[in-house]
């Protein structure tokens, strides 16, 4: 045999629907999607507004639950575990970025950093401390520790909260819109560093975009439209 054995996927969608409402009122946020993700992917998900894009992330992150399907991540069946038990997954697996950076604004960035590694209840203070500089550092901002949030330009905010997304070192980041609240060239900039992280670290991203810089850059392009999926470049 000179066939090669396939990955197995870090995570798996299968035969996805969310519905919401019943009778005249039901809307049908997702639609019959089944999607397998593999460690380290960078994946750009496309769509309009109102697509479905973010039903999506929230239900490969376990933050919320398909009515139909099921959800496998690291061989776990998300359908089938307790709230506590989700929240405990995302806290060691999963990291995330928004667009608007959900920074404290009364923390500096060290403390945006570090605290909630110690919130989470992973790792001692010491390995938090070593983890939070060392990826604040990554994200180029060493000598920026010690400002607040308003101290400090939108792709700087950006920065602290990559660092904060990957300082527990998750096995995917999920994205939404990271770039759509930067200037054109700042989130040029943002995409360098996440395709460099991607590429160093083999992290899977998930990005929801609108971005075509972003979409034009991606190894992998998922477009969904009305709750369908239309493309997947892998296909």
């Amino acid at each position: 045999m000179n066939g090669m054995i396939k990955e197995i996927p870090v995570l798996s969608l299968n035969n996805i629907y969310k519905i919401y409402g019943e009778g005249e009122g039901k809307v049908d946020a997702l639609k019959n999607i089944s999607l397998d993700i593999h460690k380290g992917e960078f994946i750009a998900l496309c769509g309009p507004s109102g697509s479905g894009k973010s039903t999506l992330l929230n239900i490969l992150s376990g933050i919320d639950k398909p009515s139909i399907g099921t959800v496998l991540f690291l061989n776990k069946l998300l359908n089938t575990l307790s709230e506590n038990q989700l929240s405990t997954i995302r806290g060691k697996h999963l990291g995330f970025i928004f667009q608007f950076f959900n920074l404290i604004p009364v923390l500096n960035v060290f403390d945006n950093v570090y605290f909630p590694l110690v919130l989470n209840g992973h790792m001692s203070k010491r390995q938090a401390e070593k983890r939070a500089r060392h990826y604040i550092n990554s994200v180029g901002l060493a000598s920026f520790s010690h400002r607040k949030p308003g101290q400090l330009s939108g792709g700087q905010q950006q920065r602290v909260a990559i660092a904060r997304a990957l300082a527990h070192e998750p096995q995917i980041v999920i994205a939404d819109e990271p770039t759509g609240n930067l200037d054109l060239g700042t989130g040029e900039a943002i995409l360098d560093l996440l395709l460099k992280i991607n590429r160093e670290t083999q992290t899977t991203f998930i990005i929801s975009t609108h971005s075509s810089q972003l979409r034009s850059r991606a190894e992998r392009v998922i477009e969904i439209k009305d709750g369908a999926l239309v493309h997947d470049s892998t296909i």
